[in-house]
């Protein structure tokens, strides 16, 4: 997933990852959700019947072999609250030694739940904060304005508790201009990092909510002089495609430490989608991203599975990534984004890209960016 995360603390930062080698898993524990947020990346997954992921997949995953390598898993949804078997399912990573992190929107969460999640070997809480203004949050979320009040409650008692608190917002239009005073509020209120996602749909819907690319190169921009002024920590991990040819990475390369990451999708992560199936994109569980099924193979099959490996080779298939020396490595972006705007499904340009490209007549494509590429 795309995203930019501000680190506030400087003792945690995303690891590079190895392509190939899987490091991160998540796990959509149920497609049950209390709110309507016009721009999830699961409005798929909340149009069908309610689903709860069953607790032998869990458990099954985590026999696997490649669980060792594992490390991040991210429980998530819908929402994790609305997950009928969640304490069981904490007490099996608990059996395995992991303390999973959870991605909630907060509202129905209280501090005895946070408490209880804490006991149970719970890492971390991901708090979903799109907005300051609960009648954004009434319109953008589909939620109430209680549960506005309810999510930054919990959000400052976890901060307090002794789970690790990150918090993330989906850039659109209605929030936009929010999005500097969030991060403000985020770093006050003592959280680890703040992440920004940009608005990534995965289906053609609510289009109009996403804010342009150049838009979002601006806005990057304020967000990263606010940032510098603000937080005496300087890291932040960007997983943008071809960020490293903006303007605003010349500009902030150097007095920053941006640390770019590539695209994830069955690179070195996957997701496991409420009903059991696997997908190579955290984004997607339409059927040209699924490559397995963990109702009748085991996870080590499925990522060394035809479909994945498959997966991983897309970018070869890209016309225009085949004379890029980045390819190998940036494996042709987010396969997401270029299926839903591309004209070629899952082998079209990723638009990112695609924008560079028709912009930088000076970019010559012989000449790397300079990325840290070590694991």
């Amino acid at each position: 997933m795309q995203k930019i995360k501000f680190r506030f603390k400087g003792d945690h930062v995303d690891s590079f990852a190895q392509l190939g080698t899987l490091r991160a898993v998540f796990v959509d524990l149920t497609n049950c959700c209390n709110l309507r947020c016009k721009y999830c990346f699961n409005y798929r997954s909340l149009q069908a019947p309610p689903s709860h992921l069953a607790l032998d997949l869990i458990e099954k995953a985590l026999r696997s072999k490649l669980a060792a390598s594992v490390r991040d898993w991210f429980l998530s949804g819908g929402e994790p609250a609305l997950y009928d078997r969640l304490p069981e399912s904490l007490a099996l990573f608990r059996e395995h030694g992991l303390g999973p992190k959870i991605a909630t929107n907060g509202t129905l969460l209280s501090p005895e739940i946070i408490d209880m999640w804490a006991g149970l070997g719970v890492r971390s809480l991901q708090f979903s904060l799109d907005t300051l203004d609960p009648e954004v949050h009434v319109d953008l979320n589909g939620g109430g304005k209680r549960g506005h009040e309810t999510l930054l409650r919990n959000l400052e008692y976890a901060v307090q508790s002794p789970l690790r608190v990150v918090v993330s917002s989906v850039l659109t239009k209605p929030n936009k201009r929010e999005i500097k005073n969030i991060m403000a509020f985020c770093f006050e209120s003592g959280v680890d990092s703040y992440t920004l996602y940009p608005n990534v749909p995965s289906e053609r819907l609510n289009q109009e909510l996403i804010v342009p690319f150049p838009e979002l190169l601006e806005l990057t921009d304020e967000l990263f002089s606010a940032y510098s002024a603000l937080s005496p920590s300087k890291v932040l991990d960007v997983t943008i495609p071809c960020f490293a040819k903006s303007s605003t990475y010349a500009k902030w390369k150097d007095r920053l430490a941006l640390r770019l990451h590539y695209c994830a999708a069955a690179q070195y992560a996957l997701k496991i989608t409420s009903d059991g199936r696997v997908s190579a994109c955290i984004c997607q569980d339409s059927d040209p991203f699924i490559i397995g099924d963990l109702r009748r193979d085991g996870l080590d099959d499925i990522w060394i599975s035809e479909k994945a490996r498959a997966f991983r080779s897309l970018y070869r298939e890209i016309p225009e990534c085949r004379a890029c020396p980045e390819s190998p490595v940036c494996r042709g972006g987010c396969r997401n984004n270029a299926s839903l705007f591309g004209s070629n499904g899952l082998r079209s340009l990723d638009p990112y890209c695609r924008y560079f490209k028709s912009r930088e007549e000076s970019f010559d494509p012989t000449v790397p960016p300079s990325i840290d590429r070590t694991d």
